[in-house]
């Protein structure tokens, strides 16, 4: 289309010999601390155990049913139900409060290092900021991710004593 002779093109108004904006140059973090990486996330002490959906587990202890009415025991069991999700990836189901369950001894012959570590963990709930946050870093990353029955299984084994 031609130029209409009654106005006036602007040096504003003439194609660009340049593409503005110019293309982004790379980015480089500035700061030191800076997470540029998902395996530069820090966890565990006062970072926690980041998964999705982690309150579901306050959900699930709702309505599953404790051998203990002890209200420690529901920080107990979702600091480590949430552990055991975000281990494995995903939200807290049901298994994670059984193999809570297991951890804190509530099963038959449990060892007696067993029941005082749930003692030890459930002393410290009132005192933490998140309930359960001891339980969650003292327990055994490897061992939390398997089957009730197989941590049941691996705790006998462990504590099992030798016969002399």
């Amino acid at each position: 289309m031609g130029q209409q002779p009654n106005i006036e093109l602007s040096e504003t108004d003439l194609p660009r010999s340049v593409a503005e904006p110019p293309p982004a140059r790379h980015w480089k973090p500035t700061k030191p601390g800076l997470i540029t990486a998902p395996d530069q996330v820090p966890t565990g002490g006062r970072f926690g155990s980041a998964g999705p959906d982690a309150g579901w587990a306050l959900r699930l202890l709702s309505d599953a049913e404790l051998p203990d009415s002890d209200p420690r025991l529901r920080g107990v069991l979702a600091g480590l139900a949430t552990v055991r999700a975000a281990e494995l990836g995903r939200a807290p189901i049901p298994e994670d409060i059984e193999v809570g369950l297991v951890l804190c001894g509530y099963w038959s012959d449990a060892p007696p290092e067993i029941i005082e570590q749930r003692v030890r963990w459930l002393a410290a709930v009132p005192h933490e900021q998140r309930p359960g946050a001891t339980a969650a870093g003292e327990v055994d990353r490897d061992l939390i991710v398997n089957k009730p029955e197989k941590v049941r299984w691996i705790l006998g084994r462990r504590l099992q004593k030798p016969s002399a």
